[in-house]
């Protein structure tokens, strides 16, 4: 299937139309008001982007122009009649007012009271061993912690569902594990790294068969080879 619409690109009067919309229903960060946004002119359309998502959703990114919340963003849902300006147009349920890093898998990772931690070229200028190696192992332990987590019925970050669970596992064996194992046969990992990454493995090991009933690859699926068209 396809996605019913395209992204939107906001005139000025759709722009006015969202400013409307803050206001009427009070969105706002905490401590600032309605007014402390700069609307994004380009409406991502949500439909097939996320699971259980309307079909006529849009999503418009809100810039905080508040003192204490400057470099955060955060987003509105609209329908595509709210924002085409129809007459009585569907109204979504209102999404509290996150910070939309927060709503991202990897946001644990990068989380900072005072704002957006460091990216870029000296991210990981401060590790010991390899660089990026402490994120790669915190990824990877997180993400089998949710599955264990799911597994168990308890709460889940993000409140994740088990095709989010696949498609996260899947590409953190697929990458971020590989490229350990590449770095730990070169010696490039430090001894805590070593450690975390021996621990890690164990317990991926234990954990196989909580794996194997979720549909999801073990360290011996690595070793397999993959079939292609069925």
């Amino acid at each position: 299937m396809r996605a019913l619409y395209k992204d939107m690109e906001l005139d000025d009067a759709q722009v006015q139309i969202v400013s409307d919309y803050l206001r009427e229903i009070d969105f706002h960060l905490p401590g600032a008001t309605p007014a402390d946004f700069e609307i994004n002119r380009t409406a991502r359309y949500l439909g097939y982007m996320f699971q259980k998502e309307d079909l006529e959703a849009f999503g418009v990114g809100l810039k905080s122009t508040h003192p204490d919340h400057r470099g955060h963003n955060t987003f509105i849902r609209m329908s595509r009649d709210q924002l085409l300006g129809v007459e009585n147009p569907k109204i979504l349920p209102v999404n509290r007012p996150a910070m939309a890093s927060g709503m991202m898998t990897m946001q644990r990772f990068w989380e900072s009271p005072t704002g957006p931690a460091t990216h870029g070229v000296d991210a990981y200028a401060g590790d010991e061993g390899l660089p990026g190696g402490d994120m790669d192992l915190s990824m990877l332990e997180s993400a089998l912690g949710d599955i264990l987590n799911f597994d168990d019925g308890r709460p889940v970050h993000l409140n994740q569902e088990i095709l989010d669970l696949k498609v996260n596992w899947g590409t953190l064996l697929a990458g971020r594990y590989p490229r350990l194992k590449h770095f730990e046969a070169k010696g490039r990992l430090s001894a805590a790294q070593q450690e975390r990454l021996s621990r890690l493995e164990e317990e991926i090991g234990k954990q196989a068969a909580v794996l194997e009933k979720h549909g999801l690859p073990t360290l011996e699926t690595l070793k397999t080879k993959p079939v292609v068209n069925g």
